[in-house]
């Protein structure tokens, strides 16, 4: 009797491209079985470390889908545009963007030693 081999950890080499598809993902990692590479990928989206951007045109049945890694940047979507890749809804709201106000500044106690020498030239 042969006994089966586990490869539960087996670790996913993830591409280093902006932009890949499932494809690009199984020539990587060559020794998975294409379904655990998808259910890899899946948990992968779940835990938020990998976005759907959408998906290729032009080819029957259905299209593939491109994805990225996180975080997105607005850069990765122009490149994705030029390739005329049909982005998924929202596809702005992938991008995060970080919100800076000015009242956390001002309220800092770090001293401007612009100001300080000011003051002094002035007494």
């Amino acid at each position: 009797m042969k006994q089966k081999k586990n490869k539960t950890n087996q670790v996913v080499t993830w591409p280093t491209a902006t932009l890949f598809t499932i494809k690009e993902l199984h020539r990587l990692n060559p020794k998975f079985v294409e379904i655990t590479l998808r259910v890899r990928l899946s948990k992968a989206i779940e835990a938020g470390r990998i976005v759907e951007i959408g998906s290729i045109p032009g080819e029957k049945g259905r299209p593939k889908k491109m994805f990225s890694l996180t975080p997105v940047t607005k850069r990765t979507l122009e490149l994705a545009r030029e390739e005329h890749i049909n982005l998924v809804d929202n596809a702005e709201k992938l991008v995060h963007v970080m919100t800076v106000s000015s009242s956390t500044l001002a309220s800092s106690p770090s001293v401007n030693p612009v100001s300080q020498l000011a003051m002094a030239a002035s007494n």
